[in-house]
């Protein structure tokens, strides 16, 4: 007996799509009970899965007696009851093994067609269903690609994850039973187990697809092919064909296995040899480790200027999300392959995502420090009816993959700031004073900061025990706050007030305010009530700093010259003429040419390109230095003024 047990049990009723985890299972001879019974095809019987067709992936289903139950947030749910399916069987194949396919009527087939947008058939593996297990003839299987089981052991994984970017879940592999309580890969010598009732042969390794590579949560393919990518290096076959990761298993008998049951090892088999040719982090990082003095700013700051810069575009990985309130998370990244990130405090970044087929793109001010230089985190407060908020919040996970422009901005700290600040900040708007706090604290500088922060409750308080713990270590940060919504907090140990923010108020928790440059950003009204009580209170212009989450479309520019010029974009090969007032993005559409881009107003950098010759007008320009010498514009709000030569 092995001090392996089972620790998860989990059956696919329709192929590629969520599982459904078990306590107890009864397994027969084509695998766990109620496992892949049911596949897509299209109408020339040709099967369909997630590696083509992700979406499959999120949809979940439940058995109600014999019947199963398909759901998807996007429709109702679909009821398939195999004693109403059609008398009709269709030719369809697995991988090449040909045979029939019940199946399961018009209703099932419109159903699956509206929700994965084209003409699709749900087949059910019937009772005139017969396919065999291609080398062992006398096992059955159903839908499944090859057999009828698959066994992974959690230390495997855990050994994966330790070579990954960032940590994955087992559903990227969908095992039919994972064990627990034993070495990783020590599951690779195994000829014959038993668990519970039941004797298992294991006759060989799971080749593994790119299907693995599918985000479970996101049902967004991996750019960087991971987990594939890492497996490659170090489980693949020395013949350089398949990775293995799993074993594939055939049961000799039915019978009733459960969690908890005792992995007994009955024989063994000779250990499988695979070439580790995987690079250690530290090398990975020296290998692509590039030192860059360009932080997006000709004012550099120290810490900033020993890091490359986030370059269009970099792909982030999640590595952590930390639930700071009911409705705020913090997601922190690394970048793949291994970057070290250099930006501005109080910069942003845009991030870009496929959300229901379309291509979105929102900016996040970075609540991380660059003084920290491996991980980039952003806050995230959820917003009723916020279509990318949201969807990081309910579809994102440690080890998702996401793109996202450079950092950028001109609401940062800078290196002429005064030696005293007040950061006034209410909601998500804590975010760039997050990264100010953290920076100048990381580095000891000689800046004193007043913190005051607006939230509607003390429960609603986003990093103050992080800002508490700082505070107590460097005497120039103090902190207060106001609750709008709240007139009793008696278990707040800060400073606080009650009711919104005034002048009395700024007065008591900054009474040196006029000494202070103010950075403000929070909700629109917050920020025009706090401008107002400023100039009230005799704050000139020049110490006022402002962000907003509001992005205007930059008005068109006018040129009065009514001259033409040449723009010559470079990678697409294409000359254009082009007017004074004519955006280089609304040219480079004009001539097929689909630069990516977001706001339309210069604030989120996305359209980021490079200009090699000629001179531009870019009054609206805020998210990039024009006078860096970097020849960096933003096309969506860059109007020629000489002849041009782009890289687009």
């Amino acid at each position: 007996m092995s001090n392996a047990y089972v620790s998860s049990l989990a059956i696919y009723p329709l192929k590629s799509s969520a599982a459904i985890s078990c306590e107890t299972v009864k397994v027969l001879g084509t695998g766990l009970q109620g496992d892949r019974r049911f596949m897509l095809t299209k109408l020339d019987g040709s099967f369909i899965t997630g590696r083509t067709h992700p979406k499959i992936s999120s949809i979940s289903s439940y058995y109600r007696g014999d019947d199963l139950v398909l759901q998807h947030p996007s429709c109702e749910e679909l009821l398939l009851q195999p004693q109403h399916f059609s008398s009709s069987y269709f030719p369809t194949s697995v991988w090449g093994t040909s045979f029939m396919g019940q199946g399961c009527g018009l209703s099932a087939d419109q159903w699956i067609s509206e929700l994965l947008g084209e003409p699709l058939r749900i087949l059910y593996f019937g009772e005139q269903s017969k396919r065999k297990v291609n080398k062992h003839e006398v096992h059955e299987v159903g839908f499944a690609d090859g057999f009828p089981l698959l066994l992974v052991n959690d230390n495997s994984l855990q050994h994966l994850n330790q070579r990954l970017p960032a940590p994955i879940s087992m559903a990227n592999f969908r095992p039919n039973i994972t064990i627990a309580g034993l070495p990783a890969w020590q599951e690779d010598e195994w000829a014959k187990i038993r668990i519970g009732e039941v004797l298992f042969e294991l006759p060989k390794p799971c080749s593994r697809c790119v299907f693995t590579t599918v985000d479970p949560h996101t049902q967004l393919p991996d750019k960087n092919l991971e987990p594939l990518k890492t497996l490659t290096s170090y489980r693949q076959e020395q013949d350089g064909t398949n990775v293995m990761f799993g074993e594939n298993m055939l049961a000799l008998n039915s019978g009733i296995i459960k969690i908890g049951d005792k992995v007994e090892v009955i024989s063994t088999k000779a250990r499988p040899v695979y070439q580790d040719n995987w690079q250690p982090a530290q090398a990975r990082l020296a290998k692509q480790l590039t030192i860059s003095a360009d932080t997006n700013s000709s004012q550099t700051l120290p810490g900033t200027d020993a890091a490359s810069t986030i370059h269009n575009k970099e792909l982030l990985r999640c590595v952590q999300i930390i639930d700071e309130t009911a409705d705020v998370k913090t997601f922190k990244f690394i970048a793949d392959p291994i970057v070290r990130f250099g930006y501005l405090p109080g910069q942003f970044i845009t991030l870009h995502a496929e959300i229901d087929k379309q291509l979105e793109n929102r900016c996040y001010t970075l609540s991380s420090s660059s003084s920290r230089p491996d991980l980039i985190s952003i806050t995230v407060k959820r917003v009723e009816g916020g279509l990318f908020s949201n969807w990081l919040h309910d579809s994102f996970a440690v080890g998702s993959s996401i793109e996202c422009t450079k950092a950028s901005g001109v609401f940062h700290l800078q290196s002429s700031s005064r030696a005293k600040l007040l950061l006034l900040s209410a909601g998500s708007g804590i975010t760039p004073m997050l990264s100010i706090a953290r920076y100048i604290t990381d580095l000891s500088l000689n800046i004193d900061i007043q913190f005051h922060h607006s939230a509607r409750t003390d429960e609603d308080l986003i990093c103050f025990e992080e800002l508490q713990l700082l505070a107590t270590q460097h005497d120039n940060l103090h902190l207060s706050c106001n609750f709008t919504r709240q007139s009793d907090a008696a278990n707040c140990d800060i400073v606080h007030f009650y009711g919104r923010l005034s002048t009395d108020m700024l007065n008591q928790f900054s009474s040196d305010l006029l000494e202070r440059e103010v950075f403000v950003c929070g909700p629109d009204e917050f920020m025009t009530n706090a401008q107002m009580l400023l100039t009230q209170l005799d704050l000139p212009g020049s110490q006022y700093h402002q962000e907003s989450f509001v992005i205007d479309v930059a008005p068109p520019e006018h040129d009065a010259s009514n001259r033409t010029y040449k723009v010559n974009f470079l990678q697409s090969g294409i000359e254009v003429q082009i007017s004074g007032d004519q955006t280089i993005l609304e040219a480079a559409e004009e001539a097929g040419i689909t630069p990516d881009y977001s706001c339309l107003a210069g604030i989120c950098g996305t359209c980021n390109s490079k200009l090699v010759n000629g001179e531009l007008h870019a009054p609206n320009a805020m998210a990039i230095d024009t006078e860096d010498g970097s020849g960096d514009f933003l096309p969506c709000c860059s109007y020629a003024r000489s002849d041009l030569d782009v890289n687009l």
